[in-house]
């Protein structure tokens, strides 16, 4: 989905983990939700497939329960996406709202994903490569391989680092030059 403010800057919701948007639930469902996650844990059934199902029906009622609501990194303004579909905006009060109203509760120390791909001969896109990550505000495109691998790794070790990674890869024509997931390194320790 992408969508114009009133101020012309784009939104876009074409990917997951993005900092200016949030799901809200309504406090009038928030305890039917709690109810139902606790009832998935104690009652659904020993096997893989019971687990599944309480997993599923979980992700079903989330779905159906929240609102997903967006802001604009230029102006602050506020879009709520409600059913039936249709967008309402709010306006802020005054020129000192915080532009990240809606960024994840963990602030600068979320773990964030790290993307790199490129293609040699792609028409649909206008470059060859690009990378996306968290702590970037706008993807950076490439027109050189080793320019944008260089890159990625710089970006890979400095997330790493300072421990704000939670995935990333790194691409070229398809094929997998890099991968990396924490809940992978996690499992692999216990």
């Amino acid at each position: 989905m992408k969508f114009m403010c009133e101020c012309g800057h784009p939104i876009y919701d074409t990917t997951d983990y993005l900092s200016y948007k949030a799901h809200l639930i309504s406090d009038q469902d928030w305890f039917d939700f709690l109810e139902e996650i606790d009832s998935a844990i104690e009652k659904s059934g020993p096997s893989e497939i019971d687990k599944e199902k309480a997993l599923m029906k979980i992700r079903s009622l989330s779905s159906n329960l929240t609102k997903k609501v967006y802001q604009c990194n230029k102006c602050r303004n506020m879009f709520f996406y409600n059913n039936p579909p249709r967008l309402e905006v709010f306006r802020p009060s005054s020129d000192s709202v915080n532009k990240k109203l809606l960024r994840s509760a963990h602030g600068d120390k979320w773990k964030g994903f790290l993307n790199g791909d490129w293609m040699d001969n792609n028409l649909a896109w206008r470059v060859k490569g690009f990378i996306t990550a968290s702590c970037l505000d706008e993807g950076k495109q490439y027109d050189d391989w080793e320019i944008l691998e260089k890159e990625y790794y710089l970006v890979f070790n400095e997330l790493s680092a300072n421990n704000l990674l939670r995935s990333s890869s790194l691409k070229k024509n398809g094929n997998v030059f890099h991968t990396w997931n924490l809940t992978a390194l996690w499992r692999s320790f216990n």
